[in-house]
C-alpha cells in the first residue's frame, strides 16, 4: 500500500514537470532581463543597510535636519491637526476628480504665477493635480511627445537623473545642452554661452527643460538678465518652455522670488508648461502632491489640452491621492499656517546655503 502511494506521488511530480515544460506560454519568461537598480534608491538602500553610526546619506535628495533626521513642518503638522478635528462623515475618502482637488489647484497656480497673472491668464491658464513633481513631468511629456511639432527635447547637462528617462518613456528625444562651467569645478558656475549656443542649435518647435529655481543637481541658478536672454531667445527661435519647479522657496528662502523666471516668461507672452512638486518645500514627500500648470495662447486651447491630458491621466492612475494636496492647500490659503511655513522656508533654506559654504 505504501508503495502504491509513493509510486502514484512520483507520478503526479513527473507529469508536473513535464507539464511546465512543455506547456506553451504567451509570455517570454526566460528573455526578460534584470534592470538596474535606481543609481538614486540604490545608495539609499545602501545607507540604509549601513551600521556605521557616521554615516552619511547622499542619496534621496530629501531634507534632514541636524540630527540626519526627517524634518515634518510645524506648518504641515498643525494643517493635519486641522482634518483630523473634522467630524468623521466630512472626511471622506471619495475619489478625486481627474483634474483633481480645486482648492489645491487653484492655490498651487496663485503661488507659483502670483496672483496678478495668473488673473490676467484668465481661461488660458489650466492646471491639474499630479502625483507630485515626476507625475507632472510625465504627463507633459506625454502631451509633448503626442503634439508638438518637434518631438525634441532639450535638457542641462548636468540635471535631475529621472527627465532622460521620463522623456524617452514618453517617445521624446532628449538632447543636452550645456550648464555647468566644468573649468571651474570648485566654484560651480553657469556656462552661459554654451548653454545659449546649444539652445540656438535646437530645431525650430523644440522643448527647452528648464529648472525655475534652485537647479538639481548644481544649485546653480542664471541671474536675471540671463534668464531675460534665455526667454528671449527661445521665444526668438519658436522653442518650447517646459519649467520643472521641484523647489520653490529652497533658493532664496522667498517663493516670489524663486519664481522669477517662470512670470517674466508669461509677461513675455510665451506659453510654458510647469511641472510643480510639493515634496521638498513642504516635506510632502510620500504623499506625492504636485501639479501640472499649462499657459496657453487661447482659452480653447488651453481646455483641449487639459482635456486631452486629462485622458492620459485616467489611463495612468485615474485620480490623485487626496490628502497631501489637502494639507497643502490648507498651508497655502490659511494666514497664520502661511506664514509659518514662510517663516520656515527661510530657515531651510538659510540652513543649506550654509551648510554648502562648510562644505566648499
Amino acid at each position: 500500500c505504501k508503495l502504491a502511494t509513493l509510486l502514484r506521488y512520483l507520478l503526479i511530480l513527473c507529469t508536473s514537470s513535464r507539464s511546465t515544460t512543455t506547456e506553451p506560454s504567451a509570455m517570454e519568461w526566460t528573455s526578460v532581463p534584470l534592470g538596474p537598480e535606481d543609481p538614486v534608491f540604490k545608495v539609499q538602500r545602501q545607507y540604509n543597510e549601513c551600521k556605521d553610526q557616521k554615516k552619511v546619506s547622499l542619496g534621496i535628495g530629501a531634507y534632514r535636519d541636524n540630527n540626519g533626521k526627517p524634518l515634518v513642518l510645524q506648518a504641515v503638522i498643525k494643517a493635519k491637526a486641522e482634518l483630523a478635528s473634522l467630524e468623521p462623515q466630512q472626511w471622506t475618502h471619495e475619489y478625486l476628480p481627474i483634474q483633481g482637488y480645486a482648492p489645491f489647484t487653484s492655490a498651487a497656480q496663485e503661488l507659483v504665477f502670483g496672483k496678478e497673472i495668473r488673473d490676467t491668464l484668465g481661461d488660458r491658464l489650466v492646471s491639474i493635480q499630479a502625483m507630485s513633481g515626476t507625475g507632472a513631468c510625465r504627463l507633459a511629456s506625454e502631451f509633448i511627445g503626442q503634439y508638438a511639432s518637434s518631438k525634441i527635447i532639450l535638457i542641462p547637462n548636468p540635471t535631475w537623473g529621472n527627465h532622460k528617462k521620463i522623456s524617452q518613456m514618453a517617445g521624446l528625444e532628449f538632447r543636452e545642452y550645456r550648464y555647468i562651467d566644468e573649468s571651474k569645478p570648485r566654484t560651480p558656475c553657469l556656462d552661459f554661452d554654451g548653454m545659449i549656443e546649444d539652445i540656438s542649435n535646437a530645431p525650430k518647435g523644440s522643448t527647452v527643460l528648464l529648472h525655475m529655481c534652485a537647479h538639481n543637481p548644481t544649485g546653480v541658478d542664471p541671474t536675471k538678465e540671463q534668464w531675460q536672454k534665455i526667454a528671449d531667445l527661445i521665444k526668438e527661435k519658436g522653442l518650447q518652455p517646459f519649467f520643472d519647479n521641484a523647489y520653490q522657496g529652497f533658493a532664496s528662502g522667498d517663493l516670489d522670488a524663486d519664481a522669477y523666471s517662470l512670470r517674466m516668461f508669461v509677461e513675455k507672452g510665451l506659453h510654458p508648461f510647469v511641472a510643480c512638486s510639493f515634496a521638498k518645500n513642504m516635506g510632502l514627500y510620500g504623499e506625492r502632491c504636485g501639479a501640472l500648470h499649462i499657459v496657453a495662447p487661447t482659452g480653447s486651447a488651453a481646455t483641449a489640452t487639459l482635456s486631452q491630458i486629462k485622458i492620459e491621466a485616467r489611463a495612468m492612475y485615474s485620480n490623485p491621492p487626496q490628502f497631501g494636496a489637502q494639507v497643502a492647500h490648507k498651508v497655502m490659503t490659511n494666514p497664520e499656517l502661511r506664514t509659518m511655513w514662510e517663516v520656515e522656508l527661510k530657515e531651510m533654506s538659510g540652513r543649506i546655503k550654509a551648510m554648502r559654504e562648510a562644505l566648499r
